[in-house]
């Protein structure tokens, strides 16, 4: 009896240690002790898909990206509409962020918790990552968002990139936007011309291993 009531206290004490350590990893990570845009990391570089509109070949695109994947950054009325592709993503194991408005149509105060609500709803989560269209953003919002544990990213770069060298660090943004020409081959192109790490690695200089969803 004794002996048991050992083990079931270093079980409990073992449990105890495990979740305590798990507790400070496995929470939504932030980068910054203080409000901060994030636009460059510096062990590599990295792709930005930021996505409002479903061009020709979208899917077929998605369905055969190979790792490491580029960072989405998601519309909220492009999650509503896009539930399939949405299944996609979330199949492979994509990351996926939230992409805001611009930063002047933030003056209604409820339009970014909406925007979060979608993106619960979507992924039952917090989006770990956050841009508005436009990159800027009021001192407040970057309060607010670094209050709720959301890394707020900016692109150093956009696509197309007339320089051939892409310097050290950067997040090159790729927009996919109802006004914009896409060509998914020169994007194919583009990112197989060159060796691009996952943002987490870019940042921290390791990879992150994320559980699958659910």
């Amino acid at each position: 009896m004794f002996k048991t009531l050992v083990s079931l206290i270093l079980c409990l004490f073992l449990v105890f240690i495990y979740f305590d350590e798990k507790s400070s990893i496995m929470p939504v990570f932030q980068l910054t002790e203080t409000p901060a845009i994030i636009t460059k990391g510096q062990f590599g570089k990295s792709v930005i898909i930021e996505l409002s509109y479903s061009h020709k070949g979208l899917e077929e695109w998605v369905t055969n990206l190979k790792e490491p994947y580029p960072l989405f950054l998601a519309d909220s009325d492009w999650l509503l509409r896009s539930p399939d592709l949405v299944k996609v993503l979330i199949e492979k194991n994509i990351r996926v962020g939230l992409l805001g408005s611009t930063s002047d149509q933030y003056v209604d105060e409820a339009l970014l918790n909406k925007q979060l609500a979608i993106y619960e709803k979507t992924f039952y989560k917090k989006p770990l990552w956050f841009a508005t269209a436009d990159y800027k953003m009021e001192d407040s919002m970057q309060s607010a968002l670094h209050q709720l544990g959301i890394n707020i990213i900016a692109p150093t770069e956009t696509f197309p990139i007339v320089e051939s060298k892409i310097p050290e660090g950067s997040f090159v943004s790729i927009p996919l936007h109802r006004e914009e020409n896409v060509s998914f081959d020169a994007i194919k192109q583009f990112m197989n011309e060159h060796i691009f790490v996952s943002i987490e690695q870019n940042i921290f200089g390791y990879e992150i291993s994320t559980k699958r969803f659910p």
